[in-house]
């Protein structure tokens, strides 16, 4: 994996990457898992399975740098786990939230993305749902390094750090590398 680079004043401060081999394998998985989930009979769960899968499918297609189309999918997943009868204030609408914010904020809408960022937080905290948490805070907190709000961005990295290291989450060592460029910024 290429991984992430983290230089203050650069755009897109930390975007994660793959490989372009990566991302094309990565999307074209998740664009089977939709089909799969698509073309499924129809029983409990259904509409369901079609929405996580179309959430994973924007997700990789926003990593491979195809925002515009990763947006066509992370607004009307919203939109129906929002209102569509899948629990509203769900693990999906959740996850949808963050897909969609990060899609917004590389295709260059920095208010909608901040926007969705502080909702997917909100319903992290609401439901517990640490792992989201600091995913959304580490998102957020890049966003706000593009945005030259550095003071803000470190409070969410070092919120996102506390998780992480109560966790063990390996993304820990990334978390602690957007520190470091933040503190040798200044």
């Amino acid at each position: 994996m290429s991984g992430a680079r983290f230089v203050v004043g650069e755009p897109h401060f930390g975007r994660f990457t793959r490989t372009a081999d990566e991302n094309e394998a990565a999307v074209e998985a998740a664009r089977r898992d939709l089909t799969s989930a698509v073309e499924a009979a129809p029983g409990a769960g259904a509409g369901g399975a079609v929405l996580d899968a179309a959430v994973d499918l924007a997700e990789a297609l926003t990593v491979a740098g195809h925002e515009q189309e990763a947006l066509a999918l992370a607004r009307p997943a919203v939109r129906v786990a929002r209102h569509g009868g899948h629990g509203g204030h769900g693990e999906t609408l959740r996850w949808a939230l963050l897909v969609l914010a990060t899609a917004e904020h590389y295709a260059g809408e920095a208010s909608d993305a901040e926007t969705r960022f502080r909702e997917a937080l909100e319903h992290a905290r609401a439901s517990g749902d640490r792992v989201l948490e600091h995913y959304t805070l580490h998102h957020l907190g890049r966003l706000l390094v593009d945005e030259g709000r550095l003071d803000e961005a470190v409070a969410c990295f070092e919120a996102c750090l506390v998780i992480r290291d109560e966790l063990g989450e390996a993304r820990a060592e990334s978390t602690r590398a957007a520190l470091a460029a933040l503190a040798s910024s200044t």
